[in-house]
């Protein structure tokens, strides 16, 4: 059965229903009953080292304490096999002035048909700096093992409201049921944006009247409404970590809490999560880009004039890009893009990733080329939310230009990488452009070079058996890239590990466009196989940058594909054979096509005398195939594997 796709809505705490509500009450240590002990296996996922049987955030606020928020966790945990162990260590990370408190642990065994109890002592509650201003407290639960119970609670105290923990409802072991309560005083509205492919199974909502009483002014008790929210999720797969994808943070199931304003008795307002158009503003101001946009006069003085002078514009904008790409060291100081100060950079030959960029960006506009800073999120960052700003989830700085008509995204602090695509780790989907004169945008980054391997090859067997082939690769775009990287970092011989094998003799290799420069690369291969047998032969028809294996293996897949960008692949062979041989067989003609236009293989055979021609394509029109496309995705590259795997068997007359 096929899962469906599920938005990620966001859930904003309105007072809709005025109805007085309980306060979920914070579950209690104790719960685990001998059904449990006995239980063997998770009949749900036979596999699972453990399962959650139950777990519980519970937020709230108490009486005379509008300033700090409470929340209770409860944790019930059935250890399945020894490597779920692992679940009976605990480390809670905490940020500056938080603190974790009320912290109890019981290991449950089943013992002589009777329940063992085995406390956790505070002597074994441990707390650490993890650093300047993030903090740990870490404990075992004793006595753990195969079949044990493990149960354990907490309790944070924040005095953060701009910022609330995110709630989980997956982990990497299934859960049997997990619930989130919250109780907000009603001058507090957050919005709460729920993420991954999975709805919710309770979601209900309500008011408590009356529900904190506080000082107002030192002498007076005032009341105030508390929204109610009730999440759970049942019966939650463990979530697995799969290829072609991006982070976890975009595809698991779980609670995110923005605050989006406060409103006090004093009828002052102040919001937090405010329209773009304000956070242009604020972006443009001296708290963070501020004069760093306003440079172009420094880069002007300080470019080549072989690069002023350049009258192609797109000549000109490579120019640039290049001069900076090799005038700075990226110094790996973090995406502060508060602290940037292009100048100091300029002259130290080293910077941070946006000033980098933003000297590129003023670069650009010293020659008269229009330029906009870019706000992006790499891959395992996550993707940003676009229902209103939130400039933390934010952690890279591009470039983006615009010439000819065409748009290119630009990163001059990684090394090496070409004019026209940037690295690979920053292509997650839409990223926010900062045009300060109109007003920013979001658009989906592209690399503006197309990527491809093209393959043409001939194969001749002579009439002893041996054949002779010869090769011409061209690549273009990431593939280039990535065959580039491998020449660059390694030896000749390493690179060609691919015909490391007895019965391949490489005799000629050539390659042009290795400069990371060059818009094609192009490989030239020329090699001999000889058989063990000359009266029966199978000729590979694929010797290079072939798929052995199909990097999809599951059944069905939860969370959706994404390669990142678009690709094609393109191969020919001509296939002489002599006359003193008979073509027994040879791949069949075959199509096979992607639901929504997402892609087509095709191959083409045909045989003329002891001539065969094969033509094989497949290509992928867009970067992300949602979970309701994988088994059609996983089926084309079962396609292409077979296809590399096939060969045209000839025997001796």
């Amino acid at each position: 059965m096929k899962k469906k796709f599920f938005f990620t809505p966001l859930l904003t705490l309105l007072f809709l229903n005025f109805l007085t509500a309980q306060i979920t009450k914070t579950t209690k240590m104790g719960q685990t009953s001998l059904e449990e002990l006995k239980m063997s296996t998770y009949n749900k996922d036979p596999s699972s080292r453990a399962v959650v049987l139950f777990d519980q955030g519970n937020l709230y606020y108490y009486n005379n304490n509008l300033t700090e928020s409470r929340t209770d966790y409860y944790f019930r945990i059935k250890i399945l096999k020894k490597s779920g162990f692992d679940k009976a260590t605990i480390r809670i990370p905490y940020y500056d002035e938080q603190e974790i408190r009320n912290i109890k642990g019981i290991t449950y065994n089943l013992s002589n048909g009777s329940i063992q109890k085995t406390q956790l002592q505070e002597n074994k509650i441990f707390k650490k700096n993890l650093s300047n201003n993030w903090k740990e407290v870490s404990f075992a639960l004793p006595n753990v093992k195969v079949g044990a119970v493990i149960e354990y609670s907490y309790t944070l105290i924040n005095p953060y409201e701009l910022h609330l923990n995110d709630w989980y409802f997956q982990d990497d072991i299934p859960k049997i049921k997990s619930q989130y309560n919250s109780s907000i005083v009603g001058n507090f509205k957050y919005n709460i944006k729920l993420n991954g492919y999975f709805p919710l199974h309770v979601n209900n909502g309500s008011i408590k009247k009356r529900c904190v009483t506080y000082t107002g002014d030192g002498y007076t008790d005032l009341t105030v409404d508390c929204a109610v929210q009730e999440f759970a999720m049942i019966d939650m797969p463990a979530y697995i970590e799969e290829d072609y994808t991006t982070s976890k943070e975009d595809n698991i199931s779980k609670l995110s809490f923005r605050l989006e304003t406060i409103e006090y008795s004093t009828g002052k307002k102040n919001e937090y999560n405010t329209t773009w158009k304000a956070t242009d503003r604020k972006l443009k101001s001296g708290v963070f880009f501020g004069s760093e946009l306003k440079k172009s006069s420094f880069f002007k003085k300080n470019l080549p004039e072989t690069i002023i002078n350049e009258t192609n514009q797109l000549a000109q904008a490579q120019q640039v890009f290049y001069f900076i790409q090799n005038h700075y060291t990226k110094n790996n100081k973090g995406y502060n893009f508060q602290k940037v100060n292009t100048k100091r950079a300029f002259d130290d030959k080293n910077g941070t990733i946006p000033e980098i960029n933003m000297s590129l960006f003023n670069a650009l506009k010293a020659v008269n080329i229009e330029a906009f800073p870019v706000l992006s999120s790499t891959r395992n960052n996550g993707k940003p939310t676009q229902l209103f700003p939130v400039i933390t989830e934010f952690n890279y700085l591009m470039v983006k230009t615009t010439i000819n008509g065409k748009d290119y995204f630009l990163d001059a602090s990684t090394k090496k990488i070409p004019f026209g695509i940037i690295p690979f780790y920053t292509l997650n989907g839409n990223v926010r452009v900062l045009d300060f004169k109109k007003g920013s945008y979001w658009q989906k980054v592209s690399p503006a070079i197309h990527t491809s391997t093209k393959m043409m090859m001939n194969i001749k067997v002579d009439e002893n058996g041996l054949i002779n082939n010869k090769l011409r690769v061209i690549k273009t775009g990431y593939d280039a890239y990535k065959s580039r990287t491998l020449l660059d970092n390694s030896n000749r011989d390493e690179y060609l590990k691919t015909f490391d094998l007895d019965n391949i003799i490489l005799n000629n290799y050539q390659v042009k466009g290795e400069g990371f420069k060059d818009n094609q690369l192009v490989e030239n291969y020329d090699y001999t196989i000889n058989n063990e047998s000359s009266k029966s032969i199978a000729i590979n028809l694929f010797s290079v940058d072939k798929f052995a294996n199909n990097p999809f293996k599951l059944n069905s897949r939860f969370y959706p594909v994404d390669f990142g960008h678009t690709f094609s692949y393109n191969y020919r062979a001509n296939v002489s054979i002599p006359e003193s041989y008979n073509i027994t067989s040879f791949p069949e003609s075959k199509a096979f096509s992607l639901p929504n236009n997402g892609g087509k293989l095709v191959l083409n055979s045909k045989k003329i005398g002891n001539k065969v021609m094969i033509i094989f394509q497949f290509n992928f029109n867009k970067e992300v195939f949602n979970n309701e496309e994988y088994s059609a995705l996983k089926e084309f590259f079962n396609q292409i594997v077979k296809v590399h795997a096939s060969t045209i068997n000839i025997e001796k007359k």
